[in-house]
């Protein structure tokens, strides 16, 4: 079974047209050749997962980039009662897996796919083997995560700022103000 598996039957590895494939749809290929494109998707393979199957299971450790070609996945986040509350939905053109995929540590939210869902799937080994022989074709994915990344915790800077206001009590305002304090000097939690 594989490790990003729920114990469900095993995804159905299909056979992936690159031809049909949108680049354009994608921001972690922003500024990337047609033939770049090609390059990164013949180190990938295709999968479908099942409505309801597990892609990703929050704890475990994978090095993973995955790809929404069609249907919707939704990330969950496990509570402290042991339920499950969804934080976002995700559709074609997005990119999960990217947090463990270049900083290796364990999953810290599962992904679930909602609807049937084709994905594509690469591997941290394929991708390093692909820096070995082209970096400037890595380092520019690479870069374009980043900018990914930085949109979504700015994002999440102002939904927790817009929260905070809401709230009543100078502690949450001060509680606020250090974490962020550390989060942008301190970087050792």
């Amino acid at each position: 079974m594989n490790s990003h598996s729920s114990g469900a039957a095993e995804p159905d590895h299909v056979e992936f047209n690159p031809a049909t494939f949108d680049p354009s749809k994608f921001p972690v290929f922003q500024g990337l050749t047609d033939q770049e494109c090609r390059d990164v998707l013949a180190q990938a393979t295709s999968e479908k997962h099942a409505s309801g199957e597990r892609i990703i299971r929050e704890g475990n450790s994978n090095q993973i980039l995955w790809f929404i070609l069609s249907g919707q996945c939704q990330v969950c986040k496990t509570t402290e009662g042991g339920g499950e509350v969804e934080l976002a939905v995700l559709g074609p053109g997005t990119v999960f897996g990217d947090m463990s995929f270049f900083n290796p540590a364990p999953h810290s939210a599962s992904v679930i796919a909602r609807s049937n869902v084709e994905v594509l799937r690469l591997e941290r080994s394929a991708f390093d083997e692909l820096e070995r022989s082209r970096p400037n074709l890595t380092s520019r994915i690479g870069l374009n995560t980043i900018k990914m990344l930085s949109d979504r915790l700015r994002r999440m800077d102002e939904w927790a700022h817009s929260l905070l206001e809401r709230l009543e009590g100078e502690r949450h305002h001060e509680e606020w103000r250090e974490f962020r304090s550390r989060l942008y000097s301190d970087w050792e939690f």
